[in-house]
Parts: structure tokens; sequence; C-alpha cells
């Protein structure tokens, strides 16, 4: 993140961050995962997707731990040849997996990325 800033990507980038829900404690593992994955999701939206507005959000449910990065970037066909070519984007999915989670990725040319990562309460403890 340091060296993002420093390059310059962050000064056009507006950051809006909410944690909403009661916060429990995850497994290291669980916690470790979701931090990896948000930070390739908000890479991949400040050099990629050339996003100016980025959304990360953290919903504690009862049952469920969701991490949401959202961002107005130029958007891309999500298919599963996509998937399968980005290492990134493979990397999210297989790193979701090895916790129990499910990875959804929702683009279109133009109208930006959402990327959600959500375990079951149950998976992490």
């Amino acid at each position: 993140m340091y060296r993002l800033h420093q390059s310059g990507y962050c000064k056009r980038t507006h950051l809006i961050c909410e944690i909403s829900g009661t916060p429990y404690a995850l497994p290291p593992e669980t916690e470790n995962i979701l931090l990896r994955i948000g930070q390739e999701a908000f890479t991949n939206a400040i050099k990629y997707a050339r996003a100016n507005e980025i959304r990360i959000d953290l919903v504690y449910e009862s049952t469920l731990c969701s991490l949401r990065v959202k961002d107005n970037g130029q958007g891309f066909e999500a298919n599963d040849t996509t998937l399968k070519q980005g290492f990134g984007l493979l990397g999210m999915t297989k790193r979701a997996k090895r916790i129990g989670g499910k990875l959804s990725i929702q683009s279109h040319l133009g109208q930006g990325t959402e990327i959600i990562v959500s375990v079951h309460r149950e998976m992490t403890v």
C-alpha cells in the first residue's frame, strides 16, 4: 500500500472504507486471507481499472463475514476465460476457497468492478 501511495496512484483515488455490524474475532489465517484478497482487489482497481473511487466494506453479520471492494473503473468482461488468465483473480479465488469462503466478481466494461468474498462464521471457528 505504501509503494502504491508513493507512486501517485492513491493521490487521484478517493477511498471510502466502512465496517458494519458488530465485529467478532476471526482466525488469523482467515484475517490474513481477507487482507490479501482486499489488497489484490484494491491494487487491481488502481493499477488496471483506472478507478478514481474505491469503496471497501467489511460487513459482520451473525453467520457471515463479507469483504466488498467496489470501484468505478473501466471494468472488464468477467467470463471464465478472464478469470483463468488473470493470476490475481485466480489467486483470490483460491485463497477464498482455502478458508471455505466464496468469491464473487461482477464487472462490466465501463461500469467498474465489484469483488465480494464471504465466509461463514462457522467456517472461521
